[in-house]
């Protein structure tokens, strides 16, 4: 690891001499706590192959400003490469939420760091609200069988059967009751789309008779509505991402609209419009959250990125955003005021191999509550671990 730009690195976690490797979940959930001093993630011991429903994770997080131990408080059999059991910390609050499983079911389990209380939920989270009410929780099975690598294996209600269900999709699970009800039903969210396709695109649907699923659901900042990516394929074909849509939608189940086709890393830039990469745009585009067809209002950094990156704004900052250069064996952080255009090279790190596949390490660059701090998880000392840029 190497640092730029006024910036320092510390490896947070370690072990790969001994097998043990660390990671946190993935860039744009709540891995810090609401303090920036706590560092959620997983400790895995093994690497190279997919997991199976007996491999377990060890649950755990690192303080940043005490002693920097591994503090294990879990573990999980339900767990991917890119996401691991998602494990984040309800917004406000010293609590850990993750996925795991009960047999062929999955759920989600709750420790409160100052208390000790555990719990477990119904259902396995994904989106968390920002206000720390309820959480948006995805068929894992399915996303799986599908998408593998993240969604959890080894899973009962797939329904590969049922091309476009209607009594599966987008859920909303209360943290607080444990009750859930479904949102967003995936036949909705299908026939919603393919209302807004050109009939030559219509016909490509029924004639290879796509199946589809959900993926990266992520809650606005004000709780009222959420984004979810509409995918699609067939069992013969191949898949690359321009085969889905990003939409948009209340958490109340309500105003569905199509936010744009073929995007990727969608994320919430303020509780209106949103931003994300796609193939053939310059820089990241910025789109307004508008009925029923989401509204382009400009790219941020287009002299700068020209490739797919994990962008997130610098919270604090009006104008400042971090992101990573993904899919390289050498991967760099970069800062850039999207308002000047002014960059600086923030840290570098090394032996990302493979820099592609179901088994890359992703840095997932992931800025705390305050700004000062970012988390990565890169293999620079040879194996996965957890690496801390701080300004």
């Amino acid at each position: 690891m190497k640092t730029f730009s006024g910036w320092t690195g510390t490896q947070l976690t370690s072990g790969t001499e001994a097998g043990r490797f660390h990671s946190h979940a993935y860039y744009d959930i709540p891995v810090f706590d609401a303090e920036s001093r706590l560092v959620a993630g997983h400790q895995v011991r093994f690497a190279e192959r997919p997991p199976t429903p007996a491999d377990a994770i060890e649950i755990g997080y690192v303080d940043t400003e005490g002693s920097r131990q591994w503090v294990a408080v879990g573990e999980s059999r339900a767990w991917s490469w890119q996401q691991g059991a998602m494990t984040q910390w309800v917004p406000g609050t010293r609590t850990l939420v993750w996925n795991d499983r009960e047999g062929d079911a999955f759920v989600s389990r709750t420790f409160d760091t100052d208390s000790g209380e555990r719990r477990t939920l119904p259902r396995p989270v994904y989106g968390l609200d920002p206000g720390g009410r309820f959480a948006l929780s995805l068929n894992m099975a399915r996303l799986d069988s599908v998408r593998p690598g993240y969604g959890y294996p080894g899973g009962a209600g797939a329904r590969l059967d049922q091309r476009r269900a209607a009594d599966d999709g987008v859920w909303r699970l209360d943290l607080e009751t444990g009750e859930s009800r479904l949102a967003l039903p995936l036949r909705d969210a299908v026939r919603f789309l393919l209302s807004h396709l050109p009939i030559k695109e219509r016909l490509k649907h029924a004639v290879r008779r796509y199946t589809y699923w959900f993926n990266h659901v992520k809650v606005s900042p004000d709780g009222r509505r959420f984004t979810v990516k509409l995918r699609f394929r067939n069992e013969t074909s191949g898949w690359n991402d321009t085969m889905g849509a990003s939409l948009t939608c209340g958490t109340d189940g309500r105003d569905l609209r199509l936010l744009a086709r073929g995007a990727s890393h969608v994320i919430w830039l303020d509780d209106e419009r949103l931003y994300f990469w796609r193939q053939g745009d310059a820089g990241v585009p910025v789109y307004r959250d508008a009925s029923p067809v989401g509204r382009p209002l400009g790219p941020l950094a287009p002299d700068l990125i020209d490739h797919n990156v994990h962008i997130r704004r610098l919270p604090g900052a009006a104008d400042e955003f971090v992101f990573d250069t993904p899919y390289q064996e050498t991967v760099d952080v970069f800062t850039v005021d999207v308002g000047s255009g002014h960059h600086e090279h923030v840290a570098q790190f090394g032996n990302h191999t493979p820099k592609r596949g179901p088994f890359r390490c992703d840095l997932h660059p992931n800025p705390s509550p305050d700004g000062r701090k970012v988390v990565v998880t890169s293999l620079d000392d040879g194996g996965r671990q957890i690496y801390l840029l701080s300004r």
